[in-house]
């Protein structure tokens, strides 16, 4: 989608930045966002090699984290407690 700078550094920090993620993750999407469906993060679990939680949360859109923000801290909270 963006063409990256032309710089010798740029392919390495894209591989570090392109392979998969090796820390517990959740992916959160608002049930009635109208810019992304929920199927999105379809097919994403083979990059997270260490568990990715894909939380759905009603009555939220696009800016979930402003429509539920106790619902996002609660989730967050309790992988960071876990």
């Amino acid at each position: 989608m963006f063409t990256p700078p032309a710089d010798e550094a740029t392919p390495s920090l894209h591989a570090r930045a392109s392979g998969a993620l090796t820390i517990p993750s959740l992916s959160f999407h608002g049930a009635d966002d109208n810019c992304f469906s929920v199927e999105v993060s379809d097919g994403m679990d083979d990059l997270f090699t260490n568990g990715l939680e894909r939380i759905v949360i009603p009555g939220a859109g696009h800016f979930l984290h402003l429509d539920q923000p106790k619902t996002v801290a609660d989730h967050i909270l309790g992988l960071l407690n876990s």
